[in-house]
Order: C-alpha cells, then structure tokens, then sequence
C-alpha cells in the first residue's frame, strides 16, 4: 500500500513538471460591462479557451494579472472552455495580462474591451418556406448590438414535451423536416446568450401544418389624387375579405417606415402632403388560422400634386465692414418642400430705389452670378448695385408665389450696448451664448447668430432665435480643427444691428509649424529671434502662446508678439534656437534656426572704422586744406615794419626763435632805407648785379636791421652796441619808409617793378607787420 502511495505521488510530480514545461497557449478574453455605470470599480469577465496543441498541459495554471492584484482562475487550463469574474480599478481596465504557471514565457493572447449583454430578441416567425422539402424557417431580430460574440439558440417543444435546439450566430435557423411532427402545435423561442449575459424572446405557438408562406401580393396600383394604394393576393381556400394586410409607408425626407394594420385590398392616406414624394409596401396572410405572413412586395412611390406655397423665405445680407448697402449681397436659403409645395421655378427680387422707384427682377438657379458660391446649394446670393434701400425677395412656383420676405440691413456704426458673447466648441457643435440689456432687448424683434468658416469661400450661414432666447446650438456641416468667426445681430422694425463677433472652433487641434522663424540684431551676447504668425484659417486652434527656447525648456511669449530678444549668450558660439505655438490640444511641432554669435571685440572694432577712421581722414583734410591754402593765401598791401614790436625791443630779440613759426625762421630783412616825402613817381634806382649788395644812400642816419636769427645781413662784424644804438633813436622812425628790399630775394630778380607786384607774403609780415594802408 505503501509502495502505491509512493508510485501516485511520483506519478502526479512527474506530470506537474511535465506540464510545466509544455506550452500552455490560450486564447483569453476579457470584456467589461458597458451597460453598468461606471464607478470605482468595474466588473471584467474574462473567457478563455485553450489551444489544441496545449491539451497536455493538464495542470497548467491561469493567472490574470492587473497593477494591484493577480486572480487566478479556479481550475486548470485543461478545461477548453472557462469562464470567471472578477473586479478590478476602472483605470486598469485595459492594462490585463495573463501568464501560465508563473512564468512569463508562457503568455496568453488577451484583448479587453468593451461590450454589452444581449438584450431579448423578438419573437420568432417560422413558416415553411418550401412545400417539397417542407422545413421550417425561423427568423428574428435583435433588440441591441451587444458588440461582442453573442450566440442566438432556437428552441422549440414539441407536443410531448421534448425540447430541441439549434445554436446561430445569425438571426435565423432551420428546423428539419425530421425534428418536427406535422399538424402538431409547436412553442418556439430564441435566446441569446454572451460571456455579460443571457436573455430570452417570447414564446411563438404555430401548428406546423397551417404555417405555409404565401406569395407577395401583386398587381399593385398607386394613385395620387386621392393617395391610394390598392393590391391583389391568392388564397387558395379563403376569400379576400379573410385576408389580413400590413402597410409601411414614408416620405421622401424620413426613411423610418409608418405601419398601418388590418388593411385587406386597399389603403387611403388621409390629408397628404402637396408636392411630397410617398412610398409604400405591403405584406399579408390567408385565414385566421394561417397566420404566417408573406414577403413584403417591391416598394412603390408615387409624388402628390403641387400647391400654392406657404410662408416666407429666410433672407439675410452680408455687407462689408463700414460701408454701403452696395457692397452688400442678399441671401436667402432654399425654402424647404413642406413650404415651397411645389418646384420653384424662379425667385422675384424687388428693389426699392433711392429715387422712389421699383423695380422687380427674376433670378433662376441657373443664373448664379459667384461660381465661389454655388457649392452652396441650399444658398442663393444675389449682388446689389447703388441706390439700393430695400429688398424684398418671394419664391415663384408653378400654383403661386410665396408672401415677399423684406430684408433688414444691418446699420454699423451706431451706438449699440454692451454684449457679453460667448462661444463653447464641442464636436462638430458651437453652444452660442450672449447677454445684453433688458432695455435694449425689449424693442428687438429677433436675434440671428450668423456663422461662417475663415477659410476662403466658404458657405454663409445664420440661424433666427427668438428675442427671449439667449442660447443657441449651431449643428449642420462644421468640420473640427476649423475658425469660425460667429456673429450676433438685433433684428428690428425695418434694419438690423451688428452686435458682436468671436472666432471660435468646434474642436481645437494641435497648431501647426510656426513658418518664416529668423535671427537678426546678432552680437556677442544676444539676438533677436523673430517669426510670422500663424494664419487664423491654419492654426486648427485658438493660439495661448508662443514657446521660445534654446534648449529643451521653452519660454512663454504673448500670442499677439511676433519676436523674442535672445540674452546672455556666450560670444562665437553656435546656438540653435526653436519656437512652437500652443493652444488647448497642445503644443505643435517646433520650428528650428541655426545660428552663430559674434566675437566678443567686433563692437570695438566696428566702433574704430565707424567713428576714428572718419575722423583721421578729416584731420587729414584739413591738413592738406590750410596747405593749400599757405601757397595761395596773397597779400594786397606791403607791411609795415614800424609796428613790429621787434624794432621797438631790441631786448627780446633773443626770444624770436621760441616766437615764430618754422616758416618764418627763415625771413630776412637785409636793409630798409626810409626816405621823406617820397614821391611815387621817383624813378626806381637801377638793381645791381647777383655778386653785389643792394644799398641805398640817403640821410646822413643810416642803419642795419637784423635778419629773423638775430643777425645783420652785413656778414656780422659790427658790434652789437651799434646797432643797439640805432635802433633806440626815436626821431629815425617818425619818417615813412619807401621800400623794404630783401636782398636774397634780389638775387634772382633785380627789377624793382616785378618785387613791388609781388602778392605773397609769409605768416610773419601778416601778423606782426600790418600794412600801410591799416595805418
């Protein structure tokens, strides 16, 4: 005994390693009640199915795992088929994984999602189809889409009591011919059934003998006037009156079928509508007994006549900004048929006129004056000219034409009151909002919220609300991710006013790329970066910001700015710069620029050649200026040596040196001869020849003068005391001089005349010898 207890234990060991090692594939899913509300916690059911090739593994463990819990299922995974619940946190519903033993090579498939349970299908129709193979057919439909593998059973008892059934993913089965016993009442049901739930349909009782399906009724008439629908139907032993019928019937516009019951041969549809298009079908069975109805007969349709239209036309205008009621166009959208009750051949335009006239135009659709607008088809536009004071605009059918509509200008520029005006985006949705003063609302006759997309050509669209209202839902073709600028307008007796606008969208996006980013004003320690906005008709959201940064840390910068100064750069560096624009999804991709900072010395270079260069080259002007100018400078009278302080201190001469300019250091006065009452007429002495000194014999005084080096002109031989002497007299100077005659300069010209005509004098004689004529 106890050598079997060893030989089972060893046994059981040996097949737990077996399995351990084999491959525990399986396919689990798991699903979890959408039909509950959603709370803490959620209820997951998961479902798992092995693969064939895993039948061995006999003791293989199943463990689904979540962040915060492993579950596990209760047997092994030799078992095909199992289910189990579990609840887990609402936040890890789609974070499940599954393993095998423990170890994570041996991982499951798994998908999560959600689901519904199957609510109960209808009741269902079975009828023998076929008179020589004499099966019966059964179908139903489903109450719900479960949106998960759901199987649908057919069940049905016979007189004995026995219960079959036959499983169908679809919404029919087929009970053979040899399963059923002919001429005997039958209760068939259907139930459906998924891994969320079960439900089950009512009972249908039939006696298999009295389910034949008969044909589709035929010979089918349809009237207009009066709307009638009248058919024909064999039954083989019933009369027509035994016959009982159903008729569906909508119109054009609602696809939604209305059933009418107990019908026989015929059905009138009471009060129609003009100008509507109808379509009918009709279904019916043979006797009280065989209460299996046919196959629904081909549809009919049939357009009741026309009528006189009713009501108005919606018209409104769209004029520029501050300006006439010639750049305006008139709109109007299509009347709906309800109203028109007839094709509308043409629309009447009268004009009211500035000079008290009127003039009535017809426009047709086909002579659409904007190609731009005719992807509007439910709009109309019509262009004004000059002169213009009112519209009025009806619709002209083949019965009638409509009341005219009067079209409101709207009036800029006037005083209007404060308007709060809000707009919230939803998908493909605008909840428009506004609050104005309850004075200023009690004379309004309406408001209309007009809306139209930013991007170029797009359709113009407003919608009338009521004066008590104070909210509208703005639904039809809007597209996500797209501008729309939303308008609010006081409708009155005979104008209308403009109140307020926003930009608004349906749903923001991500904004795109910021286009045209550049770097100017570049130096050693900054930059300034600038960009081009994002258009209004491309930003797919309302820009909050800009981010501007170097590295991966951006800074925020006002949406309504365009530039950033970039600061404390390092000089000859390499940086790259990015900038990106976000809005309420988020931030877009971002835009880059590469650039180098300058040298730290540029600036003091540039200061060099902007400011020093110039003013060298000006000094140098000026140089060459008073150059020019020494050469050319003339005089017009000789100078007068009497008013040189050097004649009259005789002491100083010493300091002429340290006086007197470079130029003048070379200035000689070799001998001056003073004569009294010199007539100018007197004839000039003959010169002398190159070899001799130029003198002049006159009084008994005579003198010598000192050259600008503080020596006589004579070779230097006469004491000093002499001339010391000479010059302290002061009877000798009381006369006037004749000629002052430069003896070197005698040298290369010896006529009196061509010295006396010479105009050039130096520095010296202009500034210490004034001239005669000053005397």
């Amino acid at each position: 005994m106890a050598w079997q207890n060893v030989k089972v234990h060893f046994v059981i060991v040996l097949y737990m390693w077996t399995c351990s090692q084999a491959s525990c594939e399986v396919v689990l899913n798991c699903w979890w009640n959408q039909a509950l509300p959603v709370g803490r916690n959620v209820s997951v059911v998961c479902h798992m199915r092995t693969l064939a090739r895993a039948n061995r593994c006999g003791l293989c463990q199943l463990n689904v795992i979540t962040q915060s819990h492993r579950h596990q299922f209760p047997s092994t995974c030799a078992s095909t088929k199992e289910t189990f619940n579990f609840s887990i946190a609402t936040e890890d519903r789609e974070q499940i994984h599954c393993m095998c033993n423990g170890s994570t090579a041996d991982t499951c498939n798994i998908t999560v999602r959600g689901g519904y349970p199957p609510s109960p299908p209808s009741r269902p129709d079975c009828a023998i189809e076929d008179l020589e193979v004499e099966d019966i057919y059964c179908s139903w439909t489903k109450s719900n889409e479960p949106m998960i593998p759901t199987v649908y059973t057919l069940h049905w008892k016979d007189y004995d009591g026995n219960v079959k059934s036959r499983e169908s993913s679809s919404e029919s089965a087929v009970i053979n011919r040899a399963e059923y016993m002919k001429s005997a009442y039958t209760t068939a049901w259907v139930t459906a059934k998924n891994v969320l739930g079960s439900a089950q349909s009512e009972n249908s009782v039939f006696d298999t003998g009295c389910i034949k399906r008969p044909d589709p009724p035929y010979d089918i008439n349809l009237t207009s006037a009066p709307l009638e629908f009248i058919w024909d139907m064999d039954c083989d032993i019933m009369g027509p009156l035994d016959k009982s019928c159903q008729v569906q019937y909508h119109e054009n516009n609602h696809m939604d079928w209305i059933e009418v019951d107990d019908c026989q041969v015929m059905f009138v549809l009471e009060d129609p509508q003009p100008f509507t298009q109808y379509s009918f079908r009709v279904r019916c069975h043979c006797g009280h007994e065989e209460k299996v109805m046919s196959y629904w007969s081909s549809v009919y349709s049939v357009r009741t006549p026309p009528a006189a239209p009713v009501g108005q036309l919606d018209v409104w205008s769209d004029c520029a900004p501050n300006s006439d009621k010639s750049s305006c166009k008139v709109y109007w959208k299509e009347m709906p048929l309800s109203q028109a009750r007839g094709e509308i051949i043409s629309y009447v335009v009268m004009l009211k006129l500035e000079n008290g006239t009127q003039v009535t135009m017809q426009w047709r659709d086909t002579e659409s004056l904007h190609p731009a607008e005719q992807s509007c088809l439910q709009l109309r536009c019509f262009p004004l000219k000059p002169g213009v004071m009112g519209v009025f605009v009806s619709a002209n059918t083949s019965v009638g034409t409509s009341d005219p509509t009067f079209m409101p200008f709207a009036v800029r520029g006037q005083t209007t009151p404060e308007v709060n005006l809000s707009v919230m985006g939803e998908n493909q949705t605008l909840l428009v909002s506004w609050s104005v003063q309850r004075q200023f609302s009690e004379s309004v006759l309406e408001y209309v919220v007009q809306h139209v997309s930013v991007v170029p050509h797009s359709c113009l669209n407003w919608v009338r609300v009521n004066r008590t209202q104070r909210s509208v839902t703005l639904k039809g073709d809007l597209r996500n991710h797209t501008a729309y600028n939303v308008s609010l307008f006081a409708v009155f007796n005979n104008h209308s006013t403009f109140l307020k606008s926003v930009i608004a969208y349906t749903l923001e996006g991500v904004p795109p790329k910021v286009p045209q980013i550049h770097v100017k004003n570049i130096s050693h320690s900054s930059a300034t970066l600038i960009w081009s906005p994002i258009p209004v008709n491309e930003s797919k959201g309302v820009i909050l910001h800009y981010l501007v940064g170097i590295k991966e840390t951006g800074s925020k910068i006002s949406s309504d700015r365009t530039s950033a100064l970039l600061s404390e750069l390092q000089p000859a560096q390499q940086y790259q710069v990015w900038v990106s624009a976000v809005s309420a999804a988020g931030e877009g991709a971002r835009s880059f620029f590469i650039f180098s900072t300058n040298e730290k010395d540029s600036d003091v270079k540039t200061i060099l050649f902007a400011v020093f260069i110039p003013l060298l080259m000006f000094l140098v002007l000026v140089c060459v200026f008073t150059l020019v100018c020494k050469t050319t400078r003339c005089c017009v009278t000789i100078p007068d040596p009497i008013n040189s302080k050097t004649f009259k201190h005789m002491n100083f001469q010493h300091a002429w040196p340290r006086l007197c300019s470079p130029s003048e250091l070379t200035l000689k006065i070799s001998e001056l001869e003073i004569v009294e009452n010199l007539d100018p007429n007197t004839p000039t002495p003959p010169s002398e020849t190159e070899s001799e000194k130029f003198l002049i014999d006159v009084e008994p005084q005579h003198f010598q003068v000192l050259d600008g080096l503080g020596r006589t002109n004579e070779g230097g031989d006469e004491p000093e005391e002499s001339n010391q002497g000479n010059i302290s007299k002061p009877d000798s100077w009381a006369k006037e001089y004749s000629e002052m005659v430069d003896t070197d300069e005698e040298k290369d010209d010896g006529d009196d005349e061509a010295w006396w005509d010479q105009q050039c004098v130096s520095d010296y004689e202009r500034h210490f010898l004034p001239s005669v004529k000053a005397n």
